[in-house]
């Protein structure tokens, strides 16, 4: 089985790792991680100094990052970034990293300006409009909502993000009025589209273009790790993205 996925996608390399690569967050798995992050950066040909991985909140914050930042997340010692759930650089050639088993990582880019974001898109960050806030922050670097290309990672599809209770039809629908479209029912449950919940933000805040989606259901695809499949002390994969 393959390590790792890699598209190259007009003007940047996303790769994602597999489960074959291992585990790819401290938090879920101790001093093997740091062999895991060595055996990648070996077989992708990404030196680790040129990663910057943020340590998850679960949240709607981000950083901006730079070359001065690489290592950081990768190496055991690195582990500054904390409690961000995005990045945003200018720097080509430097990667962006952010650990998922469900949730999207979403990839905001301007090649005109050669500004790149990406965001960790759970269903909190979403209600709390994370992709929005990067976008704006893009527009205010600079950017134009014209020259933004969109694009979905692998996550949890529609379909697969079974709810058992009430509370995430509460969240989207009942606080937040997201189109009752997001939730569709599943026998006695329903299941959640947090990805069109998230498309649904970025349209409502001015985008126009096509999204670009990768179509890979972690649920699905037993390559990848999944919170919802396989329980939340599962492995975490790594996605990574930077501008050639």
């Amino acid at each position: 089985m393959e390590k790792f996925f890699r598209f190259i996608e007009n003007g940047l390399d996303i790769v994602v790792t597999t489960k074959s690569c291992g585990n790819m967050l401290y938090q879920r798995g101790g001093r093997d991680v740091w062999k895991n992050y060595l055996d990648f950066s070996k077989e992708a040909i990404i030196p680790l100094d040129k990663i910057v991985r943020v340590v998850l909140k679960n949240g709607s914050e981000f950083i901006k990052v730079n070359n001065s930042h690489g290592g950081e997340g990768v190496y055991p010692e690195k582990q500054n970034l904390q409690g961000f759930d995005g990045l945003i650089t200018t720097e080509k050639n430097l990667y962006l990293g952010i650990t998922t088993a469900d949730c999207y990582p979403v990839i905001i880019h301007d090649k005109r300006n050669s500004f790149l974001g990406l965001a960790h898109c759970g269903w909190r960050g979403i209600v709390e409009g994370l992709e929005v806030k990067i976008l704006k922050e893009l527009i205010k670097m600079g950017s134009s909502l014209d020259n933004i290309q969109i694009i979905y990672g692998p996550g949890i599809c529609g379909n697969c993000y079974v709810q058992h209770d009430q509370y995430l039809q509460d969240i989207f629908i009942n606080k937040y009025n997201y189109p009752e479209e997001i939730i569709k029912p599943q026998g006695k449950f329903y299941s959640v589209d947090i990805k069109k919940a998230s498309q649904h933000n970025l349209i409502k805040a001015g985008f126009r273009g096509s999204f670009i989606d990768l179509k890979i259901c972690n649920f699905c695809d037993e390559r990848l790790f999944s919170v919802r499949r396989e329980g939340k002390d599962t492995g975490r994969m790594l996605n990574l993205v930077c501008m050639i």
